[in-house]
């Protein structure tokens, strides 16, 4: 409950901004994602396999980095942003982000706590959100509480 409360709280980690944990109508469960796009300021993957990919299929190499809704829409101004995920199963499924740079749920609240204290260098660093992420200051018991909550939401799904 503690986990959830934090979740929830606008003034501490407010997650429920983009991942609301209310019903759209009685009849559906929550579904943790409100379907947006954003620019997390995800750092890039060095150890990304797609990287060293033939040039047939990753003509960049390594220096690709994956643009996403700006690609997609030709939009600069869209330029790393990626659809807010669902959180059902978060616990089961690593690793996190786009390009699975963090593997583990603690790595991500860490991230997302302390990225604008740690000077990390974004993928994508233009649109980057700094209103609802970024210097969240968890304290330890507070990230410990929220992966707890995260593990609640895991459905039966059984990963391969």
């Amino acid at each position: 409950m503690r986990g959830l409360d934090l979740f929830n709280r606008q003034d501490k980690d407010n997650c429920a901004a983009c991942h609301p944990s209310t019903r759209q109508t009685p009849d559906t469960p929550a579904l943790f994602s409100d379907f947006s796009y954003d620019n997390l300021g995800v750092p890039a993957n060095p150890n990304s396999p797609f990287l060293n990919q033939n040039l047939e299929f990753n003509p960049q190499g390594s220096n690709y980095i994956n643009l996403d809704l700006g690609a997609e829409l030709a939009n600069n101004m869209q330029n790393g942003k990626f659809k807010v995920p669902s959180l059902h199963n978060i616990s089961l499924t690593p690793p996190y982000t786009h390009n699975g740079v963090f593997n583990t749920l603690r790595e991500v609240l860490d991230f997302y706590s302390d990225r604008d204290k740690n000077a990390v260098t974004a993928e994508v660093t233009e649109n980057v959100n700094f209103d609802e992420l970024g210097n969240l200051g968890l304290s330890e018991n507070e990230k410990v509480d929220i992966i707890a909550f995260l593990k609640t939401l895991n459905d039966g799904f059984a990963s391969e």
